[in-house]
């Protein structure tokens, strides 16, 4: 019985260990800063919608350098074993973790989003858009939040955007103290990324709420 016990707990205590293991941010070499280089910050949030009746495993924003160059990524992951950090907390479903990715200044691009499950089985992602991000040195932009709902388990899903600096500038503080106060960016060409991204506050949001919470008859 001892034995059992000990391996019980020794495969509880990695359990635990294993959680919140992943890092948020995937950024290609060619556009990280060099060390004591010129930095920018790019910060927001990624997870799942309070509302949300569906979700998938792994949901993801993707980031490119304009003109050609290096891609960068954010995700949240929620698995058992392999989670990204759980910053946030909201709702019956809601989860969300702050993402924080220093780069090279230049221009970039929002260009797309990766929804996947564990197993391998779904993934999906849409035709390129373009959201342009001008980023500056020594400045850290707040994007906002990007919270994922599904239609089903078929990786058919959106991210809901809106904007919380209030509350995103507090775990920033709390967890980032280096970085200088965030400036929020507008992102312009939302609508080009419709119906994947969503716009919180507008109106055509508000039948794709109510589907991707079950809502509707």
């Amino acid at each position: 019985m001892p034995l059992f016990r000990n391996l019980f707990c020794a495969l509880l205590f990695l359990n635990l260990a294993g959680c919140y293991s992943l890092s948020p941010i995937d950024i290609d070499k060619s556009i990280r800063p060099a060390k004591d280089g010129a930095t920018s910050y790019l910060v927001g949030v990624v997870g799942v919608w309070p509302d949300a009746k569906y979700s998938l495993h792994e949901q993801s924003l993707l980031l490119r350098q304009k003109g050609g160059g290096g891609s960068a990524s954010a995700r949240l992951r929620n698995n058992v074993h392999l989670r990204t950090p759980r910053d946030i907390r909201d709702g019956r479903r809601g989860i969300g973790t702050l993402f924080v990715m220093p780069l090279k200044p230049g221009r970039y691009e929002l260009y797309n989003v990766l929804f996947k499950r564990s197993d391998g089985t779904t993934t999906w992602k849409r035709e390129d858009f373009s959201i342009p991000l001008q980023l500056e040195p020594g400045k850290a932009y707040y994007i906002g939040d990007f919270r994922a709902a599904c239609l089903d388990y078929n990786a058919r899903c959106a991210f809901i955007h809106s904007y919380d600096i209030k509350r995103d500038q507090a775990l920033v503080t709390s967890k980032h103290p280096e970085l200088p106060p965030l400036q929020l960016i507008e992102l312009e060409h939302l609508d080009g990324a419709y119906p994947i991204l969503l716009d919180s506050d507008a109106a055509n949001a508000v039948v794709f709420k109510t589907i991707l919470s079950g809502q509707a008859k």
